[in-house]
């Protein structure tokens, strides 16, 4: 019982931190919904593990916990794939960026170097 209390009131301390975030403009609202759906079947799940054995019998996994783990994997592969989308469309934003600021410092220098009359 002791670790559904320190489970539950982390996931509780997720779910304020998501709205927070929300309301800071972080996250988007259809986000801070979705975040907050995980965070409530979270503790579902910690509160009344047998949900997770009836969810495992619908897709046909042996035990709740096997159907976690699964679940788990497949939802941290993609946050992973997600955060690895948004590196490397900051890492192009970032070259694009310094290439423009290099480019105008050149053009900068030139009209220090040769005045116009």
């Amino acid at each position: 019982m002791g670790i559904q209390i320190l489970l539950v009131a982390m996931l509780a301390a997720a779910l304020a931190l998501t709205w927070r975030r929300s309301r800071q403009g972080a996250l988007s609202r259809l986000g801070a919904f979705l975040w907050s759906a995980l965070w409530i079947a979270a503790a579902v799940v910690v509160l009344r593990p047998e949900v997770a054995s009836v969810f495992a019998g619908l897709v046909g996994v042996g035990r709740g916990a096997d159907a976690v783990v699964y679940v788990s994997v497949i939802v941290l592969f993609y946050l992973v794939f997600r955060i690895f989308l948004r590196l490397d469309k900051l890492d192009r934003d970032i070259t694009l960026l310094v290439r423009k600021v290099s480019l105008a410092g050149r053009d900068a220098h030139k009209e220090d170097a040769h005045p116009e009359v």
